[in-house]
């Protein structure tokens, strides 16, 4: 337990760190005024202030924010009269982010989720780099991955499992191991698995793969890995990156569209699978981390209000309107939104917490 919690801190915080330091860099490189840097959210930790900025920590370590003055319209009513003051100073000195155009405003928002794909490519760099890349598959039916959500994690197996029958039959390599589970679509089979030093029976009901019509549990093997040079490990690295994008944005569309069931998980979810992940090894760590990065910088992009790609759509209505929308009214949608977004949130760790009991 203290694994999972301190590894799905750890990987979120990262990811958070790397998504809203796009936000920052881009920020300042165009002159606007930021009033915080934030890793977290909720109640401050702690906070040390640097120039105009104070970087913080803060309780909860379930997202962070990077505060830009004018990013919303400021109410002196609801505000302090030393927030008022440093407004007005930035107002002043045309460092407010509405006062930039709307191209740089595109680049501040744009930058956060452009960071989350960097930050992959990055990872399955030093992966590639480390551990070389995947040639062949080794002559066995040892698990090399079981990707969550998928019969063969629900029923129990893990990395490293050995498969050593399936049905009562032995199982000597991936291949026969792969035609007993092809053959059972929508059927249950049970199986006999060497842990360490343990051996035990599971059964699993492999899911039917449309595409192939054949059963599937969502295993793969373990894979011999070959060394290679830093620059075909950045090249490799970026070139996989590029894949999962497409692959998810594909499986989002199916899930819309109802092609594929829609199955969504939230934080408690990914904490455990984080934790498996870490218990697995730092190989797959980096991958996991990796694949969430990716779907962090899609889920941004989506045009919902309050995410990133919700603000740009508002920027692109500017750009062929040629004049932004009332900022009050900008901010009211992005505030239903939010709202909107927070008891979906809720919602999904109520699904996560009753799946995992």
């Amino acid at each position: 337990m203290l694994l999972t919690i301190f590894s799905f801190i750890v990987v979120l915080g990262v990811l958070v760190f790397f998504h809203e330091l796009g936000h920052f860099m881009v920020a300042k490189y165009v002159g606007v005024q930021v009033e915080e840097f934030a890793i977290g959210m909720g109640p401050k930790i702690v906070g040390k202030q640097y120039g105009e900025t104070l970087y913080s920590i803060r309780a909860l370590p379930l997202g962070g924010f990077c505060k830009m003055t004018g990013e919303m319209p400021v109410d002196d009513e609801d505000t302090s009269e030393e927030e008022v003051e440093l407004y007005n100073k930035a107002l002043k000195d045309k460092r407010c982010l509405f006062q930039k155009s709307v191209w740089e405003r595109f680049g501040v928002i744009f930058m956060g989720p452009m960071m989350n794909f960097l930050l992959a490519a990055l990872l399955f760099t030093l992966i590639f780099s480390i551990f070389g890349v995947e040639v062949s598959t080794s002559n066995n039916t040892v698990i090399g991955q079981v990707f969550p959500e998928q019969p063969a994690y629900e029923a129990g197996l893990r990395d490293g499992d050995k498969i050593l029958t399936v049905e009562g039959q032995k199982v000597e390599n991936w291949e026969e191991l792969a035609g007993m589970i092809h053959q059972n679509a929508n059927q249950e089979i049970s199986m006999k698995v060497e842990r360490g030093n343990k051996i035990f029976d599971l059964k699993v009901v492999p899911k039917l793969n449309k595409e192939r019509q054949v059963g599937v549990i969502g295993i793969i093997p373990v894979y011999n890995r070959e060394s290679v040079n830093l620059f075909k490990a950045l090249w490799l690295g970026i070139k996989r990156t590029i894949i999962y994008i497409f692959g998810i944005i594909i499986g989002l569309w199916q899930m819309i569209t109802g092609k594929i069931a829609s199955d969504v998980s939230g934080p408690v979810k990914i904490a455990q699978f984080v934790g498996d992940a870490a218990r697995s090894g730092m190989l797959r760590l980096m991958e996991f981390a990796a694949l969430i990065s990716i779907n962090l910088g899609i889920m941004n992009l989506l045009p919902i209000p309050a995410l990133d790609g919700g603000r740009l759509v508002f920027l692109g209505w500017e750009i062929i309107s040629g004049k932004p929308i009332d900022p009050e009214k900008e901010g009211m949608v992005h505030m239903v939104g939010f709202v909107l977004l927070m008891i979906l949130f809720v919602l999904i760790m109520i699904k996560d917490i009753k799946s995992i009991i």
